[in-house]
């Protein structure tokens, strides 16, 4: 299936609907953004414009944060715009590891080029840290995946062909 990317991304968006059917994904933020569910909506994740790695990046987030934290906007995380300090930016890629080897491992199976994103344009190379801390998560993905994010994988290999691969692009 060759698909451009508002294709994929509402490809991707029917097969997450058959996953979280409560669960409302909109693309062509600006910015990404998850908003916790009210008393009479749903929650919804925002993904940046009509990219598909950026609603993967989100969902892995959603599918990490549990119960509590998808209680709260954003999921309470933080977040510093590029221009980060080295210490920021080390911070940053701590929190980042686990969500990207989801996001890796969902790539996988949809057939989508995966790279580490930084979301830093200072030039700076991903530390060995990051990249060891990416890969540790990717095979915890792969092999036992938290109960939701396990859920994700699962329901995206059933969702693909007879291969179990979606093969978007």
């Amino acid at each position: 299936m060759d698909l451009n990317e508002d294709e994929c991304c509402q490809y991707l968006i029917d097969a997450f609907a058959g996953i979280f059917p409560g669960l409302k994904i909109t693309g062509g933020a600006e910015e990404p953004f998850y908003v916790a569910p009210k008393e009479n909506t749903g929650a919804i994740i925002y993904f940046r414009s009509n990219y598909p790695r950026s609603l993967l990046h989100e969902i892995s987030h959603y599918c990490l944060a549990g119960d509590r934290r998808r209680s709260i906007d954003d999921f309470g995380f933080w977040y510093s715009p590029c221009g980060r300090t080295v210490e920021e930016q080390s911070r940053f890629e701590i929190a980042e590891a686990r969500p990207q080897g989801l996001e890796k491992a969902m790539c996988e199976i949809v057939g989508l080029k995966f790279s580490p994103s930084l979301d830093d344009f200072s030039g700076r190379p991903p530390s060995e840290d990051f990249l060891k801390n990416l890969e540790v998560a990717y095979r915890e993905m792969m092999t036992s995946p938290p109960p939701t994010a396990g859920k994700v994988l699962c329901g995206l290999k059933k969702y693909g062909d007879a291969n179990g691969r979606l093969m978007l692009v």
